[in-house]
């Protein structure tokens, strides 16, 4: 069983690969810390509530991409 700091950073490694988002953007973006994808790397375990910064800022643009794709189809 993987602990939940394994399964938060394969969350953010994955939607790093899915939007070929740069690391150190991605941190700037989430957290104001362009090193933070380094540091989770390396091991450093985030705190609650940096998580849910992670997460939300993942959420959000998640959600604006499904807008974009849906303002798309329509006629």
């Amino acid at each position: 069983m993987r602990t939940y700091t394994e399964q938060f950073v394969a969350q953010v490694e994955a939607f790093l690969k899915a939007s070929r988002m740069k690391a150190t953007d991605f941190g700037r973006e989430a957290v104001g810390d362009p090193g933070f994808i380094t540091h989770l790397r390396r091991g450093r375990s985030p705190s609650l509530a940096t998580a849910d910064k992670v997460l939300t800022f993942i959420a959000r643009l998640e959600e604006d991409a499904i807008k974009r794709i849906s303002a798309r189809k329509l006629p």
